[in-house]
């Protein structure tokens, strides 16, 4: 097959599709028939595509992303297939090995074929991931081809970033499944687990060296972090702020030791857990259902390593700080319930409650200069296309005002929060969180 080239041309999109992907998607079996038998090419006929390009306002992106609805005949019946479409928009090489697009395409292509099948058959499970069609990664560019899991009935959830408590549980309930299975394969067939595992890529930090206009966003979320906390939650010491900050100097070092699998705290990870990567199935406008997707960032790790982001940036401190115990608590029962389950063994002690809240408070740091770099875009959406945002040139000056300001005052609220909750359980729970 041809490389796949990028377009922001819908019509050139859909003309890509039609000549080039489809007749090699039902060549290879990948399109099959009502029955589940592979068709023959010569009898499937394209009558119709579509293309919709998914914009920032549903979701944060850095790749172009659209749906497509593929209406076929085969055999005098009519059919129809849709499919979603994740490709990178041209960028120069510095960025795009920058954002490390490399090793998130090629961990998406490897989850997607080999670690969720194969994590499946072991626990007799479905994760509800969408089916994979076609991935393809070389030089500058890359792209991920999937089912629509829009057409199945999944949906993202309308709000951005303040997730309801029902919400919350239903997707602690599927992480914890998802950290079960993968410490259960871990204990019972330790060689099956780093076979499964060991072609993912470092997808985050890879390298201390990162682009300038990123280190400055990081430094100035740091400062907004700590700007906030001395506005509206006096409680937190400097002392604290000071020890946090030196913490946080060296994000890409910080970050690499941190999410680096130290037993016994290792299993398999999504990496990116958050509103912009789950779907929900709905009863009544009740989530009753949870899936994920954009499986890029999978990593083994500490589970807490999604546990954090997700609530850091999923929930805000109303549902959060009220519900942790709730919150909380729901995680642990469900990780020991899957683990006991899939491991046919006792919950091993490090798996606690009382064990686990003590690796939870040391991601903490970790969530919240995520968040100060993040939330602020969930809230204020740029509005730019992701060829736009990556070719984008702001000064020093712009980088400075938008991270220091966009989002206004919930974001500033938000943060300050999210620290006081880190002093306030490192001190319950005597953790020190500056000792990574």
């Amino acid at each position: 097959m041809s490389s796949p080239q990028y377009s922001s041309s819908a019509d050139a999109e859909a003309k890509w599709l039609k000549n080039q992907i489809i007749p090699e998607l039902v060549k290879n079996g990948k399109i099959r028939n009502k029955d589940d038998t592979a068709m023959d090419v010569d009898k499937f006929q394209v009558t119709d595509i579509s293309v919709e390009f998914i914009g920032a306002q549903e979701a944060f992106m850095l790749t172009q992303c659209y749906r497509a609805r593929i209406a076929y005949e085969y055999k005098g019946a009519a059919e129809e297939l849709k499919l979603f479409v994740k490709k990178t928009p041209p960028m120069p090489q510095e960025i795009f090995d920058a954002v490390s697009f490399k090793a998130l395409f090629s961990n998406e292509i490897l989850a997607y074929e080999k670690i969720i099948p194969n994590l499946e058959a072991f626990a007799g499970i479905n994760f509800n991931t969408a089916r994979f069609f076609f991935g393809h990664l070389q030089g500058n560019s890359a792209i991920v081809i999937t089912e629509d899991f829009g057409s199945k009935g999944w949906q993202i959830a309308k709000a951005r970033y303040n997730l309801s408590l029902d919400h919350t549980l239903l997707a602690m309930k599927y992480l914890a499944r998802l950290h079960a299975v993968g410490f259960a394969l871990l204990h019972k067939d330790k060689q099956a687990f780093q076979a499964l595992t060991k072609d993912l890529q470092e997808s985050r930090y890879g390298s201390d060296d990162i682009h300038y206009r990123w280190a400055l966003t990081l430094r100035y979320g740091l400062e907004r972090a700590v700007k906030s906390v001395k506005e509206f939650q006096r409680n937190v010491p400097q002392e604290f702020l000071e020890k946090l900050k030196n913490l946080l100097m060296k994000p890409m070092r910080y970050g690499r030791e941190l999410v680096r699998p130290k037993e016994p705290f290792v299993t398999l990870c999504h990496g990116d857990y958050l509103r912009n990567n789950v779907a929900y199935k709905y009863d009544a406008g009740k989530p009753i259902d949870i899936m994920m997707f954009d499986l890029q960032t999978l990593r083994v790790s500490s589970p807490m390593l999604d546990l954090t982001i997700f609530l850091a940036l999923s929930t805000l401190a109303e549902v959060r700080q009220k519900y942790f115990k709730d919150i909380f608590g729901t995680y642990c029962q469900q990780l020991k319930e899957g683990y006991e389950k899939f491991a046919q063994r006792p919950l091993p002690g490090f798996l606690s409650y009382e064990s686990l809240i003590k690796e939870y408070i040391a991601f903490l740091p970790h969530s919240i200069l995520t968040t100060s770099t993040f939330l602020l875009d969930l809230v204020s959406p740029r509005g730019l296309s992701s060829e736009e945002m990556l070719n984008a040139e702001a000064t020093d000056e712009e980088i400075f005002e938008e991270i220091m300001f966009k989002g206004g005052e919930l974001v500033d609220r938000e943060l300050a929060h999210q620290v006081s909750e880190l002093y306030d359980l490192s001190m319950e729970h005597n953790v020190d969180v500056f000792s990574v």
